[in-house]
């Protein structure tokens, strides 16, 4: 499998989110392992995201998508009220 490089995030948690997303349509998706470390907890650290090269036209799109949404990804679908 041939992973090429998608984007640069600011830290693990939003790769983390990323990759998600990307992985809930079906691309296969991954932070660049040297990236994170996790025997420390969560890296502040900015973090690359990997995508298998040949969705990597479909990444972008949902990357540019995903960009200008002003809600984080894991709260779009949660009704207003039930953030806790």
């Amino acid at each position: 499998m041939d992973w090429t490089h998608l984007t640069t995030v600011s830290d693990q948690l939003n790769a983390e989110l990323l990759v998600q997303a990307l992985r809930d349509e079906n691309i296969e998706a991954v932070m660049n392992a040297g990236d994170t470390a996790g025997f420390l907890g969560v890296t502040p650290n900015p973090c690359r995201v990997m995508v298998v090269g040949d969705r990597w036209s479909e990444a972008i799109a949902l990357l540019e998508e995903w960009e200008r949404d002003e809600q984080p990804v894991a709260t779009q679908d949660i009704p207003d009220g039930e953030i806790t």
